[in-house]
């Protein structure tokens, strides 16, 4: 198995469209989604919150579950810093 299916099957639960599966988090919901949103591993939340600094973050869900709490995300996307999403 080579470098890149292995990162694949680590990051986005073995789904080979790591584009497939993205949440758009609530508009007026300015909290990140640790211990909100469940989802599978490899899935993307993009925070849709006008007027807050949480506006357009992304973030991966790196441990996956189907109940809310138990699901880790990791920021990968600081709009802030980096700009919004166009």
């Amino acid at each position: 198995m080579g470098l890149r299916r292995q990162v694949i099957d680590t990051l986005f639960g073995g789904n080979r469209d790591p584009l497939a599966h993205i949440i758009k988090r609530t508009k007026g919901t300015d909290v990140s989604p640790h211990g909100v949103v469940a989802a599978p591993i490899g899935t993307f939340c993009c925070m849709d919150y006008s007027g807050n600094a949480a506006d357009d973050d992304i973030y991966l869900c790196t441990i996956g579950s189907a109940t809310a709490g138990s699901t880790t995300w990791v920021l990968v996307y600081d709009a802030s810093d980096r700009g919004h999403l166009y």
